[in-house]
């Protein structure tokens, strides 16, 4: 598929805090695709929310209908506000992708916990919509972590945000010229 046509689903892969929201943006706005946040959808669908296990399903599901319509329009799409810990989450969002035409690109972001539990302190600071992000939930959440699938493409990011960014970018512009595994 080309971008417009069939479409395409960048999903952000790694632990809270390692740089997925950035990258997605980079994506989004380099790409000119639209960008299903799942802490905004929950936001939006539980303004006084409780970030219950149900909350977060909830707003998957929501995450899940945004990249339906945009590959009916023929719109790409790129996911934010997701760990994809569950292996089960990505290849639901692969099985939809697969059912409507569009090629997934998967971008693993590695960082270190101790960075990642950094970043999430000082969006923390700064004020940040999931208010559950919390550093300790990092190690949690790598102790259960599902491996990605053999095809991701893997970003460094202990790197500067810029350098990140434009890895994200060149990555999903490059499996957008060749024929990608379908997931």
């Amino acid at each position: 598929p080309t971008l417009g046509t069939s479409g395409w689903v960048g999903a952000g892969w790694g632990v809270r805090g390692c740089g997925k929201d950035p990258a997605a943006r980079a994506v989004e706005h380099a790409m000119g695709m639209r960008r299903a946040r799942r802490v905004a959808i929950r936001a939006w669908m539980f303004p006084r929310c409780a970030y219950s296990y149900v909350a977060k399903r909830a707003a998957f599901r929501g995450v899940l209908l945004a990249l339906k319509i945009n590959c009916v329009l023929g719109a790409s799409s790129v996911i934010d506000g997701m760990t994809f810990s569950r292996r089960e989450d990505y290849e639901k969002v692969a099985a939809l992708a697969q059912a409507q035409g569009a090629d997934i690109v998967p971008l693993l972001i590695e960082c270190s916990p101790a960075l990642a539990r950094a970043r999430i302190a000082s969006d923390a600071a700064r004020g940040h919509l999931a208010g559950d992000r919390e550093p300790f939930l990092v190690d949690e959440i790598a102790a259960r972590f599902d491996a990605s699938p053999e095809h991701a493409v893997r970003i460094d990011g202990s790197l500067p945000a810029v350098e990140m960014c434009r890895l994200a970018v060149a990555a999903v512009t490059a499996q957008m010229s060749v024929a990608l595994p379908k997931a």
